[in-house]
């Protein structure tokens, strides 16, 4: 009997560290299901609709269900993306840089190959632009002074955060204290509609919005003017939480850098012609702007 203890004393000791080495092994994360956020660029449910193919691509190269989680904000990404609520994500460039610099491990994967448009003249950037209605009398940023102006999110690129910092150096004062009244419409669309409906005099919006608005026949570019434009935009990136397996992120990213045919038809719809791979560093410019910014991400009142 003592023998037998004893063997068995021996063959736990042996079975300990091959039962301890698979849970050291795969300190990763394979969450079942996956689950996407989009930042709210457009209608929500137009943007479900579009992205449909490619949540179907990823549900088949990765074997799971992909959860796509509502977005209210640019800010509802951020924060599920730092509390490891959502595994991967299109976010605006700003938006990632935020989420970056509030310590957010993740790191981008690919971004859309834009087609060029009446607004876009790059396939690789976006503009932020100005806009008015073409019936407007303001022909220049100066007569614009006093006016009532719509932003998207505190948190856009396009839509807030750049034109901030531009206005801020073509005039000398806020956009509060240039503008009349100021509001924010929650996507670019939404801006785009103000303007062209009257609601407000002029909105910054992304160049791509104006492109995709043209496309499905909600505007006619002859309907509004364009009083500014930004430099060129690295277009929005795809992010992966770094704590996904690595097979995990390498089927995901094949998805998007792999075989693009499954997904031509939503490529067309949106005026994109593919995906592009993309890294930390072609948003270093953003990611120095963002710390000029942060007192601006709050939404002010009214």
């Amino acid at each position: 009997m003592i023998r037998l203890l004893a063997l068995f004393s021996l063959v736990l000791m042996w079975l300990a560290p091959a039962q301890a080495a698979p849970r050291h092994a795969t300190q990763c994360d394979s969450p079942r299901p996956l689950k996407l956020a989009l930042v709210p660029l457009k209608d929500p449910n137009t943007q479900a609709r579009q992205y449909r193919p490619l949540i179907k691509g990823l549900e088949q190269a990765t074997g799971r269900r992909v959860q796509a989680v509502p977005a209210t904000s640019y800010g509802a990404v951020i924060e599920g993306l730092l509390a490891g609520d959502i595994d991967l994500a299109e976010m605006g460039p700003a938006s990632y840089a935020i989420a970056m610099s509030r310590g957010a491990k993740i790191k981008p994967v690919a971004s859309f190959r834009l087609q060029q448009g009446p607004a876009t003249p790059d396939s690789r950037a976006y503009h932020s632009v100005l806009i008015t209605r073409h019936a407007h009398p303001a022909k220049d940023l100066g007569q614009l002074r006093g006016s009532t102006l719509s932003l998207t999110d505190p948190a856009s690129t396009s839509g807030a955060i750049l034109p901030r910092k531009a206005m801020q150096g073509l005039t000398g004062v806020t956009l509060e204290s240039y503008f009349s009244r100021i509001t924010f419409a929650g996507s670019h669309d939404r801006s785009l509609e103000a303007v062209r409906s009257g609601r407000v005099d002029a909105a910054f919006v992304s160049s791509t919005s104006i492109d995709d608005a043209v496309r499905r026949g909600a505007l006619r570019i002859e309907e509004i003017r364009i009083l500014w434009r930004s430099k060129p935009i690295p277009y929005d990136p795809f992010v992966v939480r770094q704590a996904l397996c690595p097979a995990l992120q390498d089927q995901i990213r094949q998805v998007f850098l792999g075989n693009a045919e499954p997904l031509r038809r939503m490529l067309h719809e949106m005026g994109m012609t593919g995906f592009v791979p993309v890294t930390d560093e072609d948003y270093r410019e953003i990611r120095m702007l963002y710390p000029d910014q942060s007192a601006h991400l709050a939404m002010p009142p009214g």
